[in-house]
């Protein structure tokens, strides 16, 4: 079992691709405990946040997706202080999480589990564990991964710590809350035209997203140019 201090070794070493600190412990945990995907998501007492990394491009769906969705096994972590450990997507899972479950399933993913990431009572954010298989990690498995929980708390705190409690947020965090925050921006957008309040308008902006297979920030960017009108009474005509 890898310990926090081999692990935060193994990620610092210089990397010729450019990628984060989050990206790279979500790759090492994904080849170290051998699931097929990571992720890690910031969030606070307000919800998700944003994706800061992922293994690769399944954990980085299935990560948007619940951001899309507001549900899943990440956000139940974060908001509970709890590890959520699903072992079979295909039995209740459909009731916890109905839109995540049924598409984790079709993506070939079986089993969760997501350990959340925080400092006392302070919500910092989820690291999600994806499995191609139903069977339950075995008992080194499961102390790895939560070794990576412990990692990626430090990573999150140190990068925060280089930038000071200035209110910036450092770079590998800033960036992807950014590309976040157009989803808040359309959201008061829309609650405003549609004269609906603000989770009335990001439940709108949810729902026409999955029933268009289009990804949440698309739907955002699209109502923030104008080039998609939805209207509450009457569905959308974009």
């Amino acid at each position: 079992m890898r310990t926090v201090t081999q692990i935060l070794a193994a990620i610092s070493a210089p990397d010729e691709a450019g990628r984060s600190l989050p990206e790279l412990l979500c790759i090492d945990c994904a080849e170290t405990v051998r699931t097929a995907g990571v992720g890690m998501a910031l969030m606070n007492d307000d919800g998700h946040q944003a994706v800061l990394g992922a293994s690769g491009p399944l954990a980085t769906q299935l990560e948007e997706l619940q951001f899309d969705l507001g549900e899943g096994p990440a956000l139940d972590a974060s908001r509970t202080g709890r590890t959520v450990v699903h072992d079979d997507l295909g039995i209740d899972a459909l009731a916890r999480w109905p839109g995540f479950a049924s598409a984790a399933v079709a993506a070939g993913v079986r089993a969760v589990t997501a350990l959340p990431l925080q400092v006392g009572g302070i919500r910092l954010g989820s690291l999600c564990l994806y499995r191609s298989s139903s069977e339950r990690l075995d008992d080194d498995q499961a102390g790895t991964a939560r070794a990576y929980a412990e990692a990626g708390v430090a990573v999150l705190l140190d990068l925060q710590g280089q930038v000071g409690q200035n209110g910036i947020l450092h770079p590998d965090l800033g960036e992807p809350v950014g590309y976040r925050a157009e989803v808040h921006q359309a959201t008061g957008f829309l609650s405003v035209t549609a004269s609906v309040g603000m989770a009335e308008a990001l439940l709108l902006m949810r729902a026409h997203a999955y029933a268009t297979e289009r990804p949440l920030l698309d739907v955002a960017r699209a109502i923030l140019s104008g080039r998609l009108h939805i209207d509450p009474e009457e569905g959308d005509d974009g």
